[in-house]
């Protein structure tokens, strides 16, 4: 069991295809026409005219279409760090896990404490190694999520980078977010508690953002909403709503009637990051507003410093087989990567890929342009640092939820998977996901 510290104080931040299928039309045959029997050719009537019917020829064979061109081959990445995290692992904490999907209250919990999972995303912490880590919701959703306290964990993450070598993630701390000052206008889970902890009812926090000034922005799924935190974990003012009365089907209003949803229950702040000019927050929702066009998703820009949406939303467009973004970094200026999934996980998995887009050449009323720089499922594994791999066969990180994506520079990455405890089905129908931290060495530079 992993210890929780004492809350450390936050330090500057560290800069750190588709198959296609050649479907071929039945030929129809018929019987073979029974000859006639000959008859005695008649003279055609003096002054007629007609004339016995040209031949037909016969009709060509209909031409085979030619196969589609085969997709490009997915962009040379190499993993060349390695790290994975046990999925029993827990901090101390109240005992959690004592609510069913649906709400209802079991005679004791699962679990004696907290457990230290559903890593959602992540920022670089005070010194190498060290990483702010956004907690997930809890359990999968708000409802068996009431007794999860939302945190945002410091690790202290050594990869291995060579076969053979050692790893470790160690906790140095637990920052727990709280609403002492009652920002929060809705009754909360611990809301007669002093403290106010917040947990996995009241919010589902997806995406983090360290501030320069030592604050903490988080995107929310359940409003969806921009939460503002201290250093100390404390809410600091309240939600901060979408505009156009964008909610979604959990939001508060929405179940108490006084409100329509205009996203689903997980569409909200996937991703979200600090742009250039360290006070515009880029956010994509995980997926398209109701009436939206299928597979199109907006892109919101937020200014911290006078708590106002820019305008101009902007549109990121989802693969054919991808169902959901899931986390961005910011590259340079407005230039960011944007990490896309479908809802499949193991062997079933087809769509677990990093794109690169531009904000500033967005076309009004289109979609961002996109450039994929990394495939999830074609990972060069030269160094052996992943087990299990056949030599000179890619390696797969196949799990349902890849949520994380730090741009270290132009050449380098990390990746990190929610590994939704105590779901499976990632490395294995039966086996119990882990959190595993890749690190990704690009041949061709963001």
């Amino acid at each position: 069991m992993l210890a929780s510290l004492s809350r450390a104080p936050l330090f500057a931040r560290i800069v750190a295809a588709a198959f296609a299928a050649v479907c071929l039309a039945p030929c129809a045959s018929a019987a073979d026409p029974v000859p006639a029997t000959p008859a005695a050719k008649k003279k055609p009537p003096a002054g007629s005219s007609t004339a016995a019917p040209a031949k037909k020829k016969p009709a060509a064979p209909a031409k085979k279409p030619a196969p589609p061109a085969p997709p490009p081959p997915p962009p040379p990445v190499e993993l060349i760090g390695y790290v994975v995290m046990p999925p029993g692992t827990f901090r101390a904490g109240p005992p959690a896990g004592q609510y069913d999907d649906h709400g209802m209250r079991a005679p004791a919990p699962r679990f004696e404490s907290q457990p230290v999972q559903g890593i959602s995303s992540i920022k670089p912490g005070e010194s190498p190694g060290a990483w702010w880590a956004l907690s997930d919701n809890g359990f999968g959703n708000k409802w068996n999520s009431f007794d999860y306290r939302l945190c945002i964990y410091l690790f202290d993450v050594e990869p291995r980078t060579a076969a053979g070598t050692d790893s470790r993630t160690a906790l140095q701390a637990v920052i727990e977010l709280s609403d002492p000052a009652k920002f929060f206008p809705w009754r909360l889970a611990e809301e007669d508690t002093p403290e106010r902890f917040l947990t996995g009812a009241d919010a589902d926090p997806e995406s983090l953002v360290a501030m320069p000034d030592d604050t903490f922005w988080v995107g929310d799924e359940q409003g969806p909403w921009l939460l503002h935190f201290s250093v100390d974990g404390e809410l600091l003012d309240k939600p901060v709503e979408l505009p156009d009365n964008i909610r979604s089907a959990v939001h508060p209003l929405v179940i108490a009637g006084g409100a329509e949803a205009r996203t689903a229950r997980s569409r909200g702040f996937e991703a979200l990051d600090l742009a250039g000019d360290n006070k515009t927050l880029v956010g994509i929702l995980e997926g398209p507003v109701n009436g939206d066009p299928p597979r199109q998703t907006r892109v919101y820009r937020f200014d911290s410093n006078t708590s106002k949406w820019l305008p101009g939303t902007l549109i990121y467009e989802l693969d054919a087989d991808s169902t959901s973004v899931t986390d961005m970094s910011r590259i340079d200026a407005n230039r960011f990567v944007v990490m896309e999934r479908d809802d499949l996980a193991g062997d079933a998995a087809k769509s677990k890929r990093v794109y690169a887009i531009d904000l500033d050449k967005a076309v009004p009323g289109k979609p961002l342009a996109k450039k994929l720089v990394i495939d999830l499922l074609a990972i060069g594994n030269a160094k052996g640092l992943a087990g299990n791999v056949a030599p000179g066969a890619y390696f797969r990180f196949p799990y349902l939820t890849p949520e994380s994506i730090q741009v270290l520079d132009r050449k380098h990455v990390i990746v990190v998977n929610d590994n939704n405890y105590p779901s499976t089905g990632g490395r294995g129908p039966n086996i119990t996901d882990a959190t595993e931290w890749l690190w990704l060495e690009l041949a061709n530079p963001l």
